[in-house]
């Protein structure tokens, strides 16, 4: 904490929030501040004219009923000292006319492995109730156990609540001692690691009378290294815990499919009561269109079926997967289910059907079987069909939404299920999310399923005979019983499990591929995520990798930063962080009358370790490799390679991201190899290094005797040590990189918008203000400049500029006056830009007047 203060609370708890950095209406929940008795389980910040300091407070809600002992508002953020006596005090009244209630303070220790020791309470009140109302201190003391592993404190109800009221609390103090000071505001607590202890090794000095310990503590880093990603398909699916998830990738000979999800044994392989037909595991993807007909979400294997007269209702001989061997007979819950399959048919013409999936109860009369029934299946037109129905025969056919012609070689998903309580259908082709049917009656809901087949029609009222048999591929079958995360929103889940099945996410930003590895590892704590520069990733291929090194990958395509934070949240910094880092947060120096923040010891570094100057790119998702060369530094320093795989869709940006290595790594550049600062000696500078974080830019002076001349370098730190003894000295050691040696530069026509709608004559136009609203439009734009109105639209137009209206710094719009009418009618929003050369239509890539590299460009 800085400045120190008596009160070890947060500010914001302190404060009733008039300090901490939250705003008011916030909960704070993620403040360490909790309620027991508030349904949001969180004071809220309320104004209030009449807060016992400052102009906020703390307010719950006690419901009518509340027991007792029930904790109103309390927190366990501070940590407590084994032996240490502590007392609190609390500012609190009670809001509501007409009610009363009785509470107490209280502090509580927690015991090692759970549970809790005898809490300390303090004397009851009574808090009648008043818009008014007056505040009321409590206080409690407590001695924190020599075993005890933490502390909660706050104020709990004494008796249960007669009535609904709001409770407002201020003024709150937490204090080494048995009598309560003054209160008074606390300083910031400065995070200074947060992670998770590994060792704790211990050492005796002095004969044995001086234990210490050096304990050994990792961050998250450390925890996500040991999670191994399986494929993107496979990861997406586990997300949504999956009841079973047969891949179909089994090797060849396999007598069964494994369930990956290993809730159930193998589902084995079975033979029609009309003789066997063929199904074989371990052959490799592939479709008529190799292209664009296949899908990367899984590099495995998968399952082909060649049973006879496939696409007609003609009984014959058939393999398929008994899905009924492993116990599988129907969805868990026949009222809630989703399921999933990917498959690829290669019979011929369909003339009847073809079955891909089929399950029924008992039930026949007719020849048929005639109650509960769930059947996928490709129709003569190839579309996939479902008919679905309950065990008095009801029910109906669904085809799937974005429905085609499937029986053409090629792979496809679909995705189905069944909401009894929203009477919805779902079913859902190549990731359509226009895959619904309502009302659907609860008499279709199809119970008493006793057959599950995979790969046919198995009639299981009939002995297990075949019709409509299936010849081709297939992949990927399991169930769900998450219907909101898959089909709900939209169907956000139905766009998500496509995309990994087909793409393996292939399109998607760095940071958005950064969150989804974070979500597969199971991280569900703090995280901030800057927005990537890279766009457009090339497909996942995380299969087999470490979550640590999978997140590196997405880092090194985006060539930003990621770290766990002081705070223990994980951190992605887009490369546009360090180049927008334009000014040092601190300068260090010796000149503190200038603002410099002086530091004990530099050592600096100039040498060819870092040196780069023939640079190899290797687009991952195509291997084609991209080449960037110096031959002045390679005269220089000799050849000095550096080589990066970049998962980037763009080659261009492939291109880029070699010519911006070459350029940052070809000439050498001095490093702060450490800079030490000793904060126990200058308390000054605990405010200064605790702020600090990986990435901050700082500027480091060194001034040598004269005539030797002042060394400024500005840098980036990299690595922050802290060094502290039970002696209370404490020092801090920066290990710091230079920033880049070139400028950037950021290419793009000069385009805009139009601000209103011209009809076709017009011989001037208003157009909105362009990226430079600094500078005048007439230094951006010259008289007899060709610029194009409407760019990409219909009515796409090109004119010449005669002359362009004043404008001011900080302009929001301007009038450019034309040589000649427009002959097109324009709408505002349109598009206004540069000419762009022929193939060129997006004015953010060319720039008439710039050569790339004539600096640093970055990528």
């Amino acid at each position: 904490m800085w400045p120190p203060s008596i009160n070890i609370l947060s500010q914001v708890m302190a404060t009733g929030g008039d300090l901490g950095g939250y705003a008011v209406g916030a909960n704070l929940y993620g403040a360490d501040v909790f309620s027991l008795s508030d349904p949001a389980f969180a004071p809220t910040i309320t104004t209030s004219a009449t807060a016992w300091q400052g102009a906020t407070v703390l307010q719950v809600s006690v419901p009518s009923g509340t027991g007792s002992p029930v904790l109103i508002c309390y927190t366990l953020q501070p940590a407590a000292l084994p032996g240490q006596t502590y007392t609190m005090q609390m500012r609190i009244r009670n809001v509501t006319g007409s009610t009363s209630l009785q509470v107490q303070p209280v502090i509580t220790w927690w015991a090692p492995g759970g549970g809790t020791f005898s809490p300390s309470t303090g004397s009851t009140v009574t808090l009648t109730g008043s818009p008014t109302a007056a505040w009321t201190q409590i206080t409690v003391t407590g001695t924190c156990p020599v075993n005890a592993a933490g502390i909660y404190l706050g104020v709990e109800t004494a008796a249960s609540a007669a009535a609904t009221c709001s409770v407002q609390v201020d003024g709150w103090q937490l204090e080494k001692g048995s009598s309560a000071s003054a209160w008074t505001a606390p300083g910031v607590w400065y995070p200074m690691f947060q992670g998770y202890m590994e060792r704790l090794p211990s050492s005796w000095s002095f004969n044995g009378t001086y234990g210490t310990v050096a304990p050994t503590a990792v961050d998250a880093f450390a925890l996500l290294s040991q999670k191994q990603l399986a494929d993107p398909l496979t990861q997406e699916i586990n997300s949504h815990s999956p009841r079973f998830l047969y891949k179909l990738d089994d090797p060849q000979g396999s007598i069964g499919a494994s369930d990956a999800t290993g809730n159930n044994p193998m589902a084995k392989v079975a033979v029609s009561k009309y003789g066997a037909g063929s199904l074989v595991f371990g052959t490799q993807i592939t479709a008529a269109n190799p292209t664009t007909g296949v899908f990367t979400g899984s590099s495995g294997s998968v399952v082909t079926v060649a049973n006879t007269n496939p696409g007609t209702f003609t009984p014959g001989p058939a393999t398929y997967l008994k899905l009924a061997s492993a116990g599988i007979t129907g969805p868990a819950d026949p009222t809630l289910w989703v399921r999933t399959l990917a498959f690829r048919y290669t019979g011929p013409t369909i003339t009847g059907g073809a079955y891909l999936w089929s399950c029924m109860d008992n039930q026949r009369a007719g020849g048929s079987p005639s109650g509960s029934l769930i059947d996928v299946f490709l129709d003569t037109s190839g579309h996939p069909t479902m008919t679905f129905g309950g065990p008095s025969g009801a029910g109906a056919n669904y085809v799937a939404g974005g429905a085609s012609n499937c029986a053409d070689g090629n792979w496809h998903l679909l995705i189905f299920g069944y909401n009894a309580s929203t009477q919805q259908v779902m079913f859902s082709q190549d990731g359509s999310v226009a895959a619904f049917y309502g009302s659907v009656p609860s008499t279709y809901t199809p119970t008493g399923l006793i057959s599950d087949s995979l790969g046919g029609f198995v009639d299981a009222t009939n002995g297990g005979g075949t019709t409509a048999n299936y010849q081709g591929d297939l992949a990927f079958a399991a169930e769900f019983a998450d219907w909101n995360g898959i089909a709900g929103s939209g169907g956000a889940g139905i766009t998500a499990l496509y995309n990994a099945w087909k793409s393996a996410f292939a399109g998607e930003s760095s940071d958005a591929r950064y969150k989804r590895i974070l979500g597969y590892a199971g991280w569900t704590a703090a995280t901030s995520i800057q927005t990537g520069v890279t766009t457009s990733m090339g497909p996942a291929a995380f299969g087999g990798q470490d979550a640590v090194s999978a997140l590196q990958a997405v880092v090194d395509t985006e060539n930003g930063a990621h770290f766990v934070d002081r705070a223990g949240a994980i951190n992605f910094k887009a490369r546009s962080d360090r180049y927008n880092a334009l000014t040092p947060a601190y300068i260090f120096g010796e000149n503190a009358a200038g603002g410099e923040w002086p530091y004990e010891d530099i050592q600096l570094d100039y040498d060819p370790t870092r040196l780069a100057n023939q640079v190899t790119v290797t687009q991952q998702s195509t291997s084609q490799l991209f080449a960037a060369q110096d031959s002045t530094s390679i005269t220089q320093y000799f050849p000095r390679t550096l080589t990066r795989t970049v998962n980037s869709s763009s080659a261009a940006e492939c291109q880029d991201a070699a010519d911006y290595l070459l350029s940052r790594y070809k000439q050498p550049a001095v490093r702060i190899a450490s800079i030490k600062f000793h904060p126990s000696a200058n308390p000054n500078l605990w405010p200064v290094l605790l702020s600090l974080e990986l990435g901050t830019r700082v500027r480091v002076m060194r001034r040598p005797p004269a005539p030797a001349a002042a060394i400024q370098i500005e840098a980036f730190v990299e690595s922050i040590q802290w060094d502290m003894d039970d002696k209370g000295e404490a020092f801090c050691t920066l290990q710091c990189s230079p920033v880049d040696l070139t400028p950037y530069g950021l290419f793009a026509a000069w385009h805009t918008t139009l601000k209103t709608t011209v009809a076709s004559g017009a011989s001037s136009i208003t157009v909105s203000n362009s990226a430079d609203n600094t500078n005048s439009l007439a230094t951006q734009l010259a008289a007899g400049t060709q610029i194009v109105l409407g760019q990409n639209t219909a009515n796409q137009e090109t004119v010449t500029i005669s002359a362009v209206g004043a404008t001011s710094t900080g302009w929001t719009s301007a009038v450019i006056t034309l040589t000649a009418p427009t002959t097109k009618s324009h709408t505002a929003g349109d598009l206004i830009n540069e000419a762009l050369p022929a193939g060129i239509t997006d004015p953010t890539t060319w720039d008439a007047a710039s050569k790339f590299d004539s600096t640093a460009f970055a990528y």
